[in-house]
């Protein structure tokens, strides 16, 4: 593994992988946070999946190296693994400075599933980079209703950005105990949150949203008349 060949490296990391060879993986970590190879980076994370459990324990304290990249490849393989235990490092990783460590801990904490990361993904939503409020948003609607009472927790306290992004999810879940909180955004001041609000409920597909909708029809924004119209139109045929 100490071979000046990218490829020569790539045939050693492996065969530990084929062979499980649990003693060398700390040196196996250290080689995925050091090798400059993006194909010897790749092999290294392989076999350390392939050592499963086995490799969470060396892998939590690398989080904490100086190099973004070897952050980003340490998240990358503990997505893979999807071992429970680096939830709590994986949750660190969503406030990391650098945006690409920052994007995959979310996609990692995606590939666990487990609901005590909702909180920490719906704090992601405010991102500054788009690509990452993206990639939270993508990885909350993979929650379904699992998410819904938190979506709608973060709802008051939330960004008009982020409120519109929670009332998207929302309407993603099809869950009917969506439908309440999402009439209350109605009477929103902001005419997105209305707008936002009336979209959701569409999906939603509830009649309960029909009185909300049908005042709105005289809304003082004609977007909002339009889409109330056509909302209360489509929502009819459930009454």
């Amino acid at each position: 593994m100490q071979s000046s060949a990218p490829a020569e490296r790539s045939q050693a990391v492996l065969a530990i992988g084929h062979q499980r060879e649990t003693r060398a993986i700390d040196q196996l970590v250290a080689i995925l946070c050091t090798d400059d190879d993006l194909n010897v980076q790749e092999d290294t994370t392989w076999s350390l999946v392939r050592m499963g459990s086995d490799a969470v324990d060396a892998l939590l304290p690398a989080i904490e190296h100086d190099d973004p990249k070897a952050r980003h490849n340490v998240v990358h393989t503990l997505g893979k693994i999807a071992d429970v235990r680096a939830l709590d490092t994986l949750i660190q990783a969503t406030s990391d400075a650098d945006q690409k460590v920052r994007y995959k801990a979310i996609y990692a904490l995606g590939q666990i599933g487990h609901v005590d990361a909702l909180e920490a993904l719906i704090a992601a939503l405010d991102d500054d980079v788009q690509e990452v409020s993206w990639m939270a948003r993508e990885t909350l609607e993979g929650y379904g209703d699992k998410a819904t009472m938190h979506l709608i927790a973060a709802l008051d306290s939330a960004s008009a950005v982020v409120q519109e992004l929670l009332i998207s999810l929302l309407g993603d879940t099809r869950d009917e105990r969506a439908v309440e909180p999402l009439i209350a955004l109605l009477a929103a001041p902001d005419w997105q949150i209305r707008f936002a609000a009336i979209q959701a409920l569409g999906e939603l597909g509830d009649a309960r949203a029909l009185p909300g909708l049908r005042a709105l029809v005289d809304d003082d924004d004609a977007r909002i008349r339009a889409i109330a119209k056509a909302m209360s139109a489509q929502l009819n045929g459930v009454s």
